[in-house]
């Protein structure tokens, strides 16, 4: 079973540049059907850059989420990202 605490510090050292990708709404961190612990990387609307994102990190997998079109991230000050 993967523990969370691994998933998390997972997050901390790839969210930036996984934000920083076309597409990408958010980062976070879920259990699969199996209760492990994954990351899992939001996406805007099926985006078709998300072709390019990884399956998995550092051989942990990686789970992807449609957000639809209502989801958008926000920049550092809070503010929705256009």
């Amino acid at each position: 079973m993967t523990s969370e605490r691994k998933i998390n510090e997972l997050k901390r050292r790839y969210s930036l540049d996984l934000l920083n990708q076309k597409g990408v709404s958010g980062i976070g961190v879920e259990k699969d059907d199996n209760e492990n612990f994954v990351l899992t990387i939001h996406l805007n609307n099926s985006s078709p850059e998300a072709i390019n994102l990884p399956s998995e990190l550092e051989k942990y997998p990686v789970r992807f989420i449609d957000q639809g079109e209502g989801f958008r991230k926000l920049t550092a000050g809070g503010k929705v990202k256009s």
